[in-house]
């Protein structure tokens, strides 16, 4: 055979003057009757295999040429179906060389795909089943057009159509496993375009050929699953059960192959899943979040730089109505706890403060708790690199302080004492609670002594009061001192975690204990009675008793408890015994 004259005669051949086929086979491919049609295809196959037998290109060329533009493109509906069948028949008739005219054998099928005769769709169909059955792997050419023409097959409202299209899906299936050439480059950018289409139909035949594309040892489609993994996310929500499970069945194979394979794109994957966790699908939701586990655990330090946007996904779920969503995402929240405390790279701290402060507002109250254990995470981690934050993270911190839960409350002061443990951001710290209970008298009122006793527990309660009562010494507004030093007074009197500094006060035999009575009854004299209070804690007895006359008014008869004690010496006489001496 020459090749050289197949070649050129293939290229640019135009339909002849003079048609190649006989009256009668012309008749016949018009003809309303099927057998008729059949008949002129039969005849049209034996032309082509005299035509391939005597290597007559040219008259191969002129068939197909005449076939395409007199019945194919023909207005008659036919004709279409006999250009159709004919083709079909020529294919068959070229057997193994039909690759070489598949450009032109082709083409014309593919547009009779969107005829609008349903009877022409599935002689389309039928007729590209042929044409492919022959050619094989030579099809996968045109494999995106005929993939296209399928997809929207599948959802032909003609049952004889979608029969049709379905015999050649599944041989297109077939030559594509045993295929070593197909370009998964090529046909990704399709895919990914027609994965938004929510036809239940074409949502069934993507998944199909995803199963498929992904079972087949040569194509390694999980590089490009961030190209339609948002696409195969939305089918869970697809009111089909029978979609919703076909979907979830190959998110959890891709979800297998992420956890074994050695090398795994995650960025891209991460920026998709995250809106699913606040998806108003619960199946939705919960599948996002198990990704997530599981992106974290398999990727280990990998996931990094996407920790925070992460933490910000799955910290509002914790709480979530629906115990299995609640669950996994918990158990995100340990996976990425544990990535944290055992890795050494660097992450982005800013970016976890800024996502873990708007978790302050939540309205779940384990999610708040989950977001200030988050900051004393972050503090046991990085001490050193914390404290540049903690001027912006102060404030939110200390607004919590009015959350309306006490175990928040708790946290809070505990995460606040933490942060302190600097002298320079524990005295802010003191200054800041004297402002926040000064324009808030209901946080005073409610909150105050749960406050300070909590705070003792994490801080030496004498250097929390030494502190506070150096800062109200000179405070302006009488009555918000009074008020502050009256409860600060019943803490220091009743509460056990204030007993051991009792204790030092009880005997002032030290320096250090005269020392704090000092201070402490400078501001104390605030409130008459907290400062009598104070000095029968102190067992300064005799003091106690001059106070009571200085504070007693004879001409009104009552009790001045309103005067403010300007000056005190307490010092250790002689005699052993404790002096005290203060004027009003």
């Amino acid at each position: 055979m020459s090749s050289v004259r197949m070649s050129a005669s293939v290229i640019g051949s135009a339909a002849p003057t003079v048609p190649p086929l006989t009256p009668a086979t012309i008749r016949n491919l018009g003809d309303k009757l099927y057998e008729k049609r059949k008949l002129g295809a039969l005849e049209v196959e034996q032309l082509i295999k005299e035509a391939k037998e005597a290597n007559d290109a040219d008259k191969i060329a002129n068939i197909l040429a005449y076939l395409t533009n007199n019945f194919a493109y023909s207005p008659s509906g036919n004709q279409r179906k006999g250009g159709l069948i004919a083709l079909a028949a020529s294919a068959i008739g070229l057997s193994s060389e039909t690759w070489r005219y598949i450009n032109k054998l082709v083409p014309p099928v593919l547009k009779c795909f969107t005829d609008q005769d349903s009877r022409v769709r599935y002689y389309a169909c039928e007729s590209m089943y042929n044409i492919a059955k022959v050619a094989r792997a030579k099809i996968l050419a045109y494999f995106n057009q005929i993939f296209d023409g399928l997809c929207r097959l599948s959802a032909d409202p003609d049952l004889n159509v979608k029969n049709g299209a379905q015999l050649l899906d599944r041989l297109l299936k077939d030559i594509i496993t045993e295929s070593d050439s197909f370009d998964i480059e090529h046909f990704i950018p399709l895919l990914k375009e027609r994965i938004k289409v929510q036809n239940a139909f074409v949502r069934q035949f993507l998944i199909g050929w995803i199963t498929v594309l992904d079972s087949v040892p040569d194509i390694d489609l999980l590089d490009s699953l961030p190209e339609f993994l948002d696409g195969l996310f939305r089918m869970l929500s697809d009111t089909a059960p029978d979609i919703k499970r076909e979907a979830d069945n190959v998110l959890c194979e891709f979800l297998k192959e992420i956890r074994t394979a050695p090398h795994v794109e995650y960025g891209p994957m991460v920026a998709i899943l995250i809106p699913f966790c606040s998806s108003k699908d619960e199946f939705m939701q919960l599948t996002a979040l198990r990704w997530i586990n599981e992106f974290i655990i398999s990727g280990n330090e990998q996931l990094l730089p996407f920790s925070a946007q992460l933490l910000g996904a799955f910290l509002p779920c914790i709480a979530h109505s629906v115990r299995a969503i609640g669950e996994e995402a918990l158990k995100a929240n340990s996976s990425l706890l544990q990535l944290l405390h055992d890795t050494n790279k660097e992450f982005a701290i800013s970016e976890f403060l800024d996502t873990i402060t708007q978790q302050f507002l939540n309205r779940s109250v384990l999610t708040r708790l989950a977001a200030l254990h988050w900051v004393l995470i972050l503090h046991e981690k990085t001490p050193s690199k914390l404290i540049a934050f903690l001027d912006s993270l102060y404030p939110p911190l200390l607004k919590t302080l009015s959350d309306s839960a006490d175990e928040v409350v708790r946290l809070d002061l505990e995460v606040l004492a933490r942060l302190s443990s600097n002298d320079t951001y524990f005295d802010k710290l003191m200054n800041n609670l004297i402002h926040l209970f000064a324009t808030d008298n209901h946080l005073l009122e409610t909150r105050g002594c749960l406050i300070i006793r909590q705070l003792s527990l994490h801080i030496n309660p004498e250097k929390i009061y030494r502190t506070l009562a150096e800062v109200l010494i000179d405070e302006e507004d009488p009555d918000f001192a009074g008020v502050m030093i009256q409860t600060l007074n019943i803490i220091l009197l009743t509460s056990t975690e204030l007993f051991d500094l009792r204790q030092h006060l009880k005997e002032l035999e030290t320096p250090e204990s005269r020392d704090l009575f000092t201070v402490l009854y400078r501001s104390w004299s605030h409130s008459a009675v907290a400062t009598f209070s104070l000095c029968l804690l102190a067992q300064a007895y005799e003091h106690a008793t001059d106070l009571v006359f200085t504070l007693y008014v004879p001409s009104a008869t009552i009790w001045s408890t309103s005067r403010r004690l300007r000056c005190v010496c307490v010092r250790l006489c002689v005699c052993g015994s404790v002096c005290v001496c203060v004027c009003v």
